[in-house]
């Protein structure tokens, strides 16, 4: 939810409330439903059982590398969904969405007549106030 933007001059611009969002009770869902594999009494998994894997590897760096992307995937399909639904016709590469997918880059990428009328197109020569750092 936080894109670190500098200025020019090396000051970081996003240092505080006023200038990027902050993670709140609001964003948490109302309602927010999750379910559990069976297991039956020998603790085998009742859900998996036709899969012939290791199941519950815990391989180091794994889970907080690749879960965490799945995150920007699951945003990245939404803002395609969006996009078929307001007819926005794809090219043959489809479309780019940067990270961090910020609230600002998934509205604008959603390529409604609102989002339309925010974009904005640097003229010649013309470069931006803020620097992000990657």
């Amino acid at each position: 939810m936080e894109e670190t933007l500098w200025t020019r001059t090396g000051e970081l611009f996003t240092r505080g409330p006023g200038t990027y969002k902050i993670p709140g009770f609001s964003d948490i869902p109302q309602q927010f439903n999750v379910s559990l594999l069976r297991h039956d009494d020998t603790g085998a998994n009742l859900t998996w059982k036709h899969l012939r894997t290791i199941q519950s590897s815990k391989g180091v760096g794994e889970p907080p590398l690749f879960l965490g992307s799945t995150v920007f995937f699951a945003l990245r399909e939404a803002v395609k969904a969006a996009r078929k639904m307001n007819g926005v016709i794809e090219g043959p590469r489809g479309f780019t969405l940067d990270s961090p997918a910020t609230a600002e880059r998934l509205r604008l990428a959603v390529g409604d007549e609102i989002s339309e009328r925010a974009k904005v197109v640097p003229k010649e020569g013309e470069t931006s106030f803020l620097v992000a750092v990657a």
